[in-house]
């Protein structure tokens, strides 16, 4: 699970086997990441103040919740973001089906752009570091964290649930926040992602002993188990027209996706993580926005 970070592996499997409280071991874990540059560290959370200073946008994503929607055109900077997608779709669908490019024994849907692919629509960089969706993800981790990567994923139905389409958490220990903008209208038939709150999570997550699951088993909870520990109509499901979205804590907020049954879900993806938890490489290959300012920078940095 941690190919190139052993010692984590270690610490959260065994810190949990012995029945050691997780956020005891992420706290743990956090602190000697954050050691490997702490200058770093102590910067990002200096600039996000002025970052913050004077954004309405503060309290727009919150903790408690790890989730926030926003409807077509709300957030400035996003607007034709589904434009942009439905784009790439038309160029990319059929090549990346034919292919089969990202779909494993584990991962649902496809994948219409590589890392490199990306550089060719470098609109998709200008929407993910607008000023708005820096200061909304830099209100949430209370420092300047960095943009992971940009993708397009596509949904085509499938009966079987596999991999991500059981509820899960993207690597807890790393803090994700993942932006998701439908590219086409998504109805409950085409697979929406559908998450359960921040808080809700957290006590499902203790019920079902999840982080057990995660560090020494699968990470996988089936919906027989899952819905034992929480209603169906706390789940929140992106439906709904092209150009909305969601923003989701997908590190703590108890998810799946990609149930298609009928259509297609189109869905443009940026991914964002605190600067010490990842490495970033994917950053290094994106095109640099036409106005590159120091805070833009700290999103960008490879590390």
């Amino acid at each position: 699970m941690f190919p190139d970070h052993p010692l984590k592996a270690y610490i959260y499997a065994y810190g949990l086997r012995a029945r050691l409280p997780f956020s005891l071991l992420k706290r743990g874990v956090d602190f000697l990441d954050a050691l490997k540059r702490p200058f770093d560290w102590h910067r990002r959370r200096r600039i996000a103040k002025s970052v913050l200073s004077g954004s309405k946008w503060r309290g727009f994503f919150t903790k408690e919740k790890g989730m926030a929607a926003f409807a077509p055109g709300e957030i400035p900077g996003l607007e034709n973001v589904h434009l942009l997608g439905q784009r790439i779709y038309k160029e990319r669908k059929d090549e990346i089906l034919k292919s089969g490019r990202g779909r494993t024994e584990c991962n649902p849907f496809h994948l219409l752009l590589t890392d490199e692919e990306v550089g060719a629509y470098p609109e998709l960089v200008e929407a993910a570091l607008s000023d708005s969706m820096m200061e909304i993800i830099t209100d949430y981790f209370g420092a300047v964290p960095r943009l992971q990567n940009i993708n397009l994923w596509i949904a085509t139905p499938d009966e079987a649930n596999i991999g991500s389409n059981l509820f899960h958490l993207d690597k807890p220990d790393v803090h994700f926040v993942t932006v998701f903008i439908n590219v086409f209208p998504v109805a409950l038939e085409n697979g929406p992602v559908t998450a359960l709150p921040a808080d809700l999570s957290h006590q499902a997550c203790l019920e079902t002993h999840y982080e057990s699951l995660y560090y020494n088993g699968d990470g996988r909870l089936p919906d027989v188990n899952m819905l034992s520990h929480c209603s169906e109509k706390n789940l929140f499901a992106l439906i709904g027209p092209e150009g909305a979205g969601a923003i989701c804590d997908t590190s703590t907020c108890l998810h799946y996706g990609s149930r298609c049954r009928s259509g297609e879900r189109v869905s443009v993806v940026f991914r964002y993580a605190p600067a010490h938890k990842i490495k970033g490489k994917g950053t290094a290959l994106l095109p640099r926005p036409t106005t590159l300012d120091p805070v833009r920078e700290l999103f960008l940095e490879a590390g």
